[in-house]
């Protein structure tokens, strides 16, 4: 006989009076969503420590949200009507995050916070994909929906088409909201062991800002440019993104007091 699997469903109407408890959006539509939690193999209800927990390709959903893992647990707190609120999710094994603006893959842990409105996912392959742009970690990724703020720690990459590649160990992403289906990032913060490719051209420092308005890197410390076998060296620099120039530049913080001149080396690859 065939076992047909049985599908569980199980909602929570909840409201809050500011804010919204969407994960990757902010729009004030979303505030009076239900949760609804599925699994396939059941669902447990704990009263004792006010928590659900879902299992077998559990999926939670809230407006455009989707949260899908092998396992899912929901924390909430009792409130002064007859519906609970939600206040914590948590996701393990095959973690995936979606909504119109952007998903999240390779997830193995993710933990949502629900008033705070932020998500830690955690994972050896996590790539956050919007639009036009990609960030990549195999360590942590990190949002926080108030400030459209996103962080990768680990092996990070942030990726813009054939425009650019960063690498960094920490990667910052700012974010702005040009409608309610695409995100574009305005800014990037890069810290430790920075690699930047572009063209054909690649640079290296300890530090660098990107400003997507202007197009422009500017690059801090240990700072080395390579195009083709010759490397210029120095402290700091700005890359032009958009029309392929880079200058080595005086230290900004040190050009009042003329400490630090612009120290350039120009060799081959091979010497």
């Amino acid at each position: 006989m065939n076992k047909k699997k049985i599908i569980f469903i199980l909602i929570f109407i909840f409201f809050k009076e500011i804010g919204s408890q969407q994960l990757l959006t902010n729009k004030s539509s979303d505030l009076d969503n239900p949760i609804e939690i599925f699994a396939e193999e059941g669902i447990e209800w704990h009263k004792n420590n006010q928590k659900y927990i879902a299992k077998g390709n559990a999926n939670a959903k809230k407006g455009d949200l989707v949260i899908k893992s092998d396992y899912l647990e929901a924390n909430y707190k009792d409130s002064d009507g007859s519906d609970n609120e939600i206040t914590f999710l948590k996701a393990l094994g095959n973690v995936y995050i979606e909504n119109k603006q952007a998903k999240i893959l390779g997830g193995k842990t993710a933990h949502y916070d629900l008033k705070k409105e932020y998500f830690n996912v955690s994972g050896k392959e996590l790539k956050l994909i919007s639009e036009n742009d990609e960030l990549t970690s195999n360590l942590k990724i990190e949002f926080w929906k108030v400030d459209n703020i996103a962080i990768a720690t680990g092996k990070a990459k942030a990726k813009r088409n054939s425009k650019y590649t960063i690498f960094a160990d920490k990667l910052v992403w700012h974010l702005t909201l040009l409608n309610d289906e695409e995100y574009k990032v305005k800014k990037i913060l890069a810290y430790d062991n920075v690699k930047i490719e572009s063209n054909n051209e690649i640079a290296y420092s300890d530090k660098a800002l990107y400003n997507d308005t202007k197009e422009i890197c500017k690059l801090f410390g240990n700072v080395k440019l390579k195009k083709d076998n010759n490397y210029l060296t120095g402290d700091y620099a700005e890359m032009n993104l958009k029309n392929g120039i880079s200058k080595l530049l005086p230290h900004p913080k040190t050009i009042q007091n003329n400490k630090n001149r612009v120290k350039a080396i120009i060799k081959k690859e091979n010497e």
